[in-house]
């Protein structure tokens, strides 16, 4: 997914999310020129953190 539908899909402005995905905060993967977060790797990490507070 693109930065700037990432950004408005779960309502960051595009500058901070920029910058949180620049400092590691958010995967991403490159294509060309075009960066892309990587929404898999995102859904799967909070699949992981979810079963550690799991009852």
């Amino acid at each position: 997914m693109t930065r700037e539908a990432f950004a408005a899909a779960v309502g960051l402005p595009l500058g901070v999310l920029t910058a949180q995905a620049e400092r590691g905060y958010w995967p991403q993967i490159t294509v060309g020129k075009r960066v892309f977060i990587n929404v898999e790797a995102v859904r799967l990490k909070a699949l992981e953190r979810a079963q550690e507070f799991k009852l």
